[in-house]
């Protein structure tokens, strides 16, 4: 894992956090809206496209996913997807800027634990040649679609709030790491065959559609529920799957000992409690849960 790759993820983490909280702050506003159909989002989106704040965060999102995809070409997926857990270390100076009030004892255990995950799997798979399987590809995606529209169904049961915000975070973050995957297929192809043999290949249409479907996910879990909740499940299930798709598909040598699957598993432990510790800090509840003037503007009409 070089450090331009690092640095790049670390770049694209902090444009896809600024993007959340823009578009978390319009989005949000919609949840008093009708709950029709499977994603209620949509109804919606019309309203979002002509609203300047939730265009900016678009816009971030878009310049994001340039940076983002430069670092999956010249790193690893398992590490780069991990590294955008550090969106969540980037609110933390925000929130604190904004209220004045010093990060808590549980923020400094939060981002430790994060920290030691990230480092940990650096360690532990960052000079692991990676190769592109192009013939498991189509199995990984059918996997994700299967995942995917099981918990899209699952949602249109009788589930909490909670629950269901969470439920659709867990299906972005699995839409995130498709698209990840189909990023390094198509930089991967761009580099080997150049731009103009890219069109003919059916990947760059795969990832269009990807992109799209996890950017509606992510929409409908802002509008469903609190910007923790969202984030903590879209955070939590990107990193997952991504390590479980770029040991199939992209790492040369699959880890098999006992130690690498070891350390890996601590990282991802280590990561997965130190975001979920983050997302709940009250630090960074006013920033997520308090309503915005637009919000109590709305609530009052």
């Amino acid at each position: 894992m070089n450090l331009a790759s690092i640095a790049l993820g670390v770049l694209a983490a902090a444009l896809f956090a600024a993007a959340a909280a823009l578009q978390h702050r319009v989005t949000s506003t919609q949840r008093h809206q009708p709950a029709d159909g499977w994603l209620p989002v949509l109804a919606v989106v019309p309203g979002l496209l002509r609203h300047r704040v939730w265009l900016a965060g678009f816009c971030c999102n878009v310049l994001g996913f340039v940076v983002h995809a430069a670092a999956l070409h010249t790193g690893s997926i398992s590490i780069v997807q991990a590294l955008l857990s550090v969106q969540l270390l980037l609110a933390l100076p925000l929130a604190t800027a904004r209220t004045g009030r010093l990060p808590a004892p549980r923020d400094w255990w939060g981002t430790l634990a994060v920290v030691a995950g990230l480092v940990t799997l650096v360690l532990a798979r960052g000079s692991v040649p990676q190769t592109v399987r192009h013939g498991r590809v189509p199995l990984v995606l059918l996997t994700a679609l299967l995942l995917v529209a099981a918990l899209v169904v699952a949602v249109r049961g009788r589930l909490g709030r909670i629950a269901r915000t969470a439920a659709i975070g867990v299906a972005a973050g699995i839409g995130f790491s498709t698209t990840a995957v189909l990023t390094v297929v198509v930089t991967d192809e761009l580099a080997r065959s150049g731009p103009t043999a890219v069109p003919r290949h059916w990947p760059l249409y795969a990832l269009a559609l990807s992109g799209l479907v996890a950017a509606l996910l992510v929409q409908e879990a802002f509008r469903s529920g609190s910007l923790p909740t969202a984030l903590t499940a879209m955070t939590v299930a990107d990193p997952v799957c991504s390590w479980v798709r770029g040991a199939v598909l992209f790492d040369a040598a699959p880890p098999t000992s006992l130690t690498a699957l070891s350390a890996l598993t601590a990282s991802g432990v280590a990561i997965a409690v130190g975001v979920a510790t983050l997302a709940f800090s009250p630090t960074l509840a006013p920033a997520a849960d308090l309503p915005t003037p637009m919000e109590q503007n709305a609530n009052s009409r």
